[in-house]
């Protein structure tokens, strides 16, 4: 076994463990306890450790764009685990990643992810105090990136789901995110159709669940919500998609970034996900730089604050697309600044 720490610059291996069942990589920016680098557990079978590192490389890039998008406070990062048995390893995983937190300081904080669970953060809490995951909270993380996503969606429709036209979605992956969009849309008279692995996810009350292997990217949709996998849409769906508007709850939705592009020229409105998918991190923002208001708010008046809060910067950033600029420029106008305090006292000043 090995455990090292090693700060480098950008987004880097910051501290891993090696051992015959187990590798765990801390992977972020260089950064420090003033401002810690956020992002989630993952726990998979990767093929190897180079594998595991290039994914963490991605998504700690990913947590980066996301986190200075909202100005949360925090700097980009993740914590990648292989293990051959994922469910065999969680013991020694918790033990491990709180030596590793422990020492780097403060320097990154963590959270649920893939095949981690709060109870697990439950347990890692009790080792490192360098965890935010609302333990102990009526606030749920996944429902907090529901709620946003549903801020995103009302950015699109301009208008609240209580007052907006009712049409035809499909949500794909119906988890603790896409379950709740699903079921919200449903309360609101939206016509739903759903795709999950496990079908008795998808077939709840108003739904119609598609059958595995369904072209579901050919129906007529006024908005699609890929709530599962990175890399969902290939070249042949991206072509076929006849919908105005696509609201990734999932990160890199597509399997070449030019897809999103190709789709914009022909019209449709595909948001960035790093706007959309932010509510968990926005109460992440909230729990470590409010912390008395976090304690005394209850769950909906954080889910409200992330819905609204990613409503209008959603909204502002069509704004600028609607006025030529491109994604990127529109995304640099929306994004907060440097000097901007942390989102998470907004919800104390207004709390």
């Amino acid at each position: 076994m090995t455990t090292t720490t090693q700060p480098r610059p950008n987004v880097s291996v910051l501290a891993e463990h090696v051992s015959e069942h187990l590798s765990v990589f801390v992977v972020a920016e260089n950064t420090d306890a003033k401002r810690p680098a956020n992002g989630g557990l993952r726990l998979l079978n990767y093929p190897n450790d180079e594998a595991c590192i290039a994914d963490g490389e991605r998504l700690a890039g990913l947590m980066t764009h996301k986190h200075d998008l909202y100005g949360t406070g925090f700097a980009g990062g993740k914590i990648v685990a292989r293990a051959k048995e994922p469910a065999a390893v969680k013991d020694e995983l918790i033990n491990v990643t709180a030596v590793l937190l422990q020492s780097l300081d403060g320097a990154m904080i963590t959270g649920c992810d893939l095949n981690t669970s709060l109870e697990d953060m439950e347990r890692l809490t009790e080792l490192t105090p360098h965890v935010l995951a609302a333990v102990g909270s009526p606030v749920d993380a996944s429902a907090a990136t529901a709620h946003g996503t549903l801020g995103a969606v009302e950015a699109v429709l301009e208008s609240d789901l209580k007052n907006a036209t009712p049409g035809r979605a499909l949500v794909h992956g119906c988890g603790a995110v896409g379950g709740t969009v699903a079921r919200c849309l449903l309360e609101h008279g939206w016509t739903i159709f759903t795709v999950d692995l496990h079908r008795e996810r998808a077939g709840f009350c108003g739904a119609t669940p598609l059958p595995q292997g369904c072209p579901w990217w050919e129906l007529k949709l006024d908005l699609l919500l890929p709530c599962s996998i990175s890399g969902l849409i290939n070249p042949e769906m991206a072509t076929a998609l006849r919908t105005p508007a696509i609201v990734p709850a999932a990160n890199a939705p597509f399997q070449q970034p030019q897809l999103a592009d190709d789709l914009r020229r022909r019209g449709v409105r595909v948001l960035p996900d790093p706007l959309v998918n932010a509510g968990a991190v926005i109460a992440d923002s909230i729990e470590r730089f409010s912390p008395d208001a976090w304690k005394d708010a209850g769950a909906k008046d954080v889910y409200a604050f992330v819905r609204e809060e990613v409503r209008q910067r959603a909204s502002d950033y069509l704004n600028q697309r609607d006025q030529g600029l491109s994604v990127g420029a529109a995304l640099e106008e929306v994004a907060a600044t440097p000097s901007t305090e942390p989102i998470g006292l907004s919800f104390g000043e207004n709390a």
